[in-house]
Parts: C-alpha cells; structure tokens; sequence
C-alpha cells in the first residue's frame, strides 16, 4: 500500500511527510527520481493494549508506504509539460494526499502570488484530470487506428469503456465515481487512473488556526474527493513533536490545540486505503495485518503467508472488545466468545485470529 503526497511549489507537503514520518528512517528513493519514501507506522490503541495483555517480545503495528513526490505545476497533466516525468510515478500509488497552502509566510512566496487553498486544490485537481484525459486520448486513438487497418485484437468493448471515461473527465468527473463492471475494472487496471484513486485533502494551515468548518465546506465542493478535508499546521505540529512531552501539552493548552494531529493524519491515510485491521496475538509477537474491507478469513490467513491460505483449515476468532472483557483467549474461550470460522468467514475490523492449517 503506497501513499503518494502531491503538491503545488511551496505547499509545505514535505512537511507534511516530516510529521507523518517523524522519527522514522526515510531515504531517496532512486527509482522514483525525486521522490523521498518512507514506511509509516498507523498508531492504534488496540495493539499497545493486546500487548499489555500478552507481554510479547515483539509488538509490530501495521505500516504503509509514503511518498513525497516534486511539486506539481501547472499545466504538468499536458503531453509537453516536464512535471510528465512524474505522472508515471503518481500512478504507481494506492491512493493520494493532496496538500494545499493555506498559511501566509512572506519569506515563503506564494507561486500564484496569493494564498487561495480553493484555488490550488482546484488546480491539483485540473491537473489530475488532464493527465488521465491524456492517456485516455492516446489508447482511443491507437485502438481506432488498429481498426481502420484492420486489426481484429482490438477490443470494441475497451473502445467503448474508454470514450465514457473520455466522456466523465471531459465533465472533470473523477473516474472512481464510474459504475463498472468486473470486466470494466479489469480492463481499466493496467491504467492506473490519478483521478480513479482515493484521495484527501489535506488543508496546511498557520499557527494562528486551521480553516473553519465553512472553509473545509467549500474545499470539499471545489474538488470531488470522497472524504472531508483535514485541517493542521504542518510546520507547528513538527516543531510540537520535537519537545518533551509535559512542554509539548503546556504549549498545546496554551494554542488552544486538542492532541498531535499526526496519529489522527496517518489513522486517515489509512482509511483512506479502504482498509481494515486483524490481530495475531502470542508471547513471541502480537501484531496488526491489514486487509482490505470485506475482505475473508481466508484472505486474511494469506496475508499473514501464503502456506496458510493453501493449508486452510479454520480460523479461530475472538473480537477484540469481547476479548478484553475475558482478559485472556483462555476466558474468552471458556464463555464461548472465541468460535470456529470458516475460509468463507466475512473478517471483522479488529477480530484477534489464529489460523489453523494442514503443512
């Protein structure tokens, strides 16, 4: 699961990727030109609390992949533009985190000359859409030039799919919202469509404040995203994590700010990969495994290694809150809260499993 942060020339979505990657090894990736990537760590109460229960000599929380590309310009999403060496490594993400300027720095010039976070998110938008329009342009027009020559391998159904997606980003409609069929998805795939991917905005704000409830209002209206923006000051939460605990709560209280905004921002980036969370638990490794949502027993049983989904044989599962009412698999057991599943078996955001399976 990859995480790629785009942004406009000065929108601090490095800094951005400093707070969600604070404290964690992060290097330049060479294959991804520019790019800085990392493997973030998603907090989640539930996995310190399952290891308060079983003490393990190893506790592993689940992570994806972070991206930092170049910043965008305009006009990058056009054949001729040199921000087109970065599209290719755009859609090589699951989903993507767009950073928008909202704070005023005079020794931080605004590319445009003026702070408007509804107008850059509209513009990171426009340029998602050209470059998806572009490509869907390219493969129409080699497909009918195939066909005039006679070529029968040319698929009139993926002819036919394409100029509705030609059709939706000519209306600045994202292709996500498209309904497809099985097939449809499959032949779309290869693709990998910037605007067919989940994406947030995330509004970088000043130390005087985030943006209001009107202002996040009017951003979720300028670009067709799924989620409500989130609001933060990327700059101040950095600067606030650097201090010692008790200083850093004094300078929270004092500011008016709830807790960091970095667990919240990286629980949303997970979120936003359609993706939900199993435990494994013992006393050599408690851990949390990521599935997508409505994802099987038997997949999650794949997840963890492949010779388990081949062995299958059933699942033992308990759910996290009838498990830490028990206090132990042992209690859980004994009430009849842990029960034998199947590979069909719809897995549940925060179930605890024990694979059974045949070497």
């Amino acid at each position: 699961m990859r995480i790629g942060i785009i942004g406009l020339p000065a929108s601090g979505k490095s800094t951005v990727y400093r707070l969600l990657t604070h404290g964690q090894p992060s290097h330049q990736a060479g294959q991804l030109g520019e790019a800085s990537i990392s493997v973030v760590k998603v907090p989640d109460p539930r996995l310190e609390r399952l290891a308060l229960m079983f003490k393990p000599k190893k506790v592993t929380p689940a992570n994806f992949e972070l991206v930092d590309f170049a910043p965008l310009v305009k006009e990058s999403g056009k054949p001729a533009s040199p921000g087109t060496q970065l599209l290719p490594q755009m859609r090589q993400s699951t989903a993507l985190l767009m950073v928008v300027r909202a704070f005023k720095d005079e020794r931080v010039p605004h590319i445009e000359g003026r702070v408007d976070p509804a107008k850059d998110a509209a513009t990171l938008w426009a340029e998602l859409v050209l470059a998806d329009l572009d490509v869907v342009e390219k493969r129409i027009a080699r497909i009918e030039e195939a066909m005039r020559k006679g070529k029968k391998t040319e698929s009139h159904q993926e002819l036919a799919l394409l100029k509705r997606c030609y059709a939706a980003l000519q209306e600045e409609q994202p292709l996500r919202g498209m309904s497809l069929t099985p097939e449809d998805e499959r032949l779309l795939r290869g693709f990998q469509f910037l605007t067919a991917k989940p994406s947030l905005l995330v509004v970088n704000s000043g130390e005087e404040g985030g943006a209001s409830p009107d202002d996040l209002e009017t951003l979720s209206a300028t670009t067709d995203l799924q989620s409500r923006p989130i609001a933060l000051s990327a700059k101040l939460e950095l600067e606030l994590g650097d201090l010692p605990p008790e200083e850093s709560s004094t300078f929270r209280a004092e500011l008016g700010l709830d807790a960091s905004a970095a667990p919240r921002l990286r629980q949303a980036c997970y979120d936003l990969l359609g993706v939900m969370t199993f435990f494994t638990v013992g006393s050599d490794e408690v851990r949390a495994w990521t599935i997508p949502l409505g994802a099987t027993a038997l997949q999650a049983a794949g997840a963890i290694h492949s010779d388990l989904a081949q062995g299958f044989i059933r699942a033992e599962v308990v759910a996290y809150e009838a498990l830490i009412r028990c206090g132990s698999l042992a209690a859980a057991r004994h009430e009849g809260v842990l029960r034998l599943e199947g590979k069909e078996y719809l897995v549940a955001d925060g179930d605890i499993m024990t694979i059974r399976f045949n070497v």
